[in-house]
């Protein structure tokens, strides 16, 4: 029988054959690194599902920042529209106002230079006679002022037309209101007091 070649000896140990690629260390050593490896695997997996979450969680947030943005911002513009409206509106009926007030203020000063009591008889009528339209004009444009309070709506000052009683300090109308409220305020008990003593005389008469 013909010996074996080293080359066949070589095939049947297979420690020499593969180099010691299946020793006992060198398998520890491949599941370590595998392991290891798996490892990296899973902590990038689950880094990668983190950094996922987290920006679908951004984008989620930032979706709503931004409806919330366009909400208040849509409310501000609206806001700023409408104030600068009424601000144009209110700016207007004070021109208007000051513009009354002047007219006014001329008024009175040209009528209170007149005082007619120093007026003497020499003239009177010529001086009368000029007057009169400035008085004329002066009772128009009071009217004409208090005639347009509707116009106004952010005061009330040409509402209320004021006259004599103002001068005095006295309010008439305050008065009289007050008056009328006492009056339904103690009409239930006059009247209580009325059927009492009615009862009381007929039960004296009995």
């Amino acid at each position: 029988m013909k010996p074996a070649t080293p080359y066949r000896q070589m095939e049947l140990n297979p420690r020499m054959a593969d180099g010691e690629m299946h020793s006992p260390e060198q398998i520890r050593q491949r599941v370590e690194q595998a392991r290891q490896q798996e490892e990296f695997f899973d902590a990038q997996l689950a880094q990668c599902r983190a950094q996922r979450l987290e920006l679908e969680e951004s984008d989620q947030k930032k979706a709503l920042f931004n409806e919330s943005l366009n909400e208040i911002g849509m409310k501000l513009h609206n806001a700023v529209r409408r104030l600068e409206k009424e601000l144009g509106s209110m700016e207007q009926e004070q021109a208007e106002i000051a513009q009354i007030n002047e007219c006014l203020k001329r008024h009175l000063q040209i009528l209170s230079a007149m005082q007619p009591q120093h007026w003497s008889s020499e003239g009177f009528n010529n001086r009368l006679q000029e007057a009169m339209p400035k008085l004329e004009r002066a009772i128009n444009d009071f009217e004409e002022a208090y005639a347009g309070h509707t116009r106004y709506k952010h005061t009330e000052i040409f509402r209320y037309k004021p006259g004599v009683e103002e001068r005095l300090g006295i309010n008439w109308g305050r008065i009289r209101t007050q008056l009328t409220d006492g009056f339904y305020f103690h009409l239930p008990l006059f009247l209580l007091l009325l059927i009492a003593w009615g009862i009381y005389t007929l039960i004296t008469r009995l």
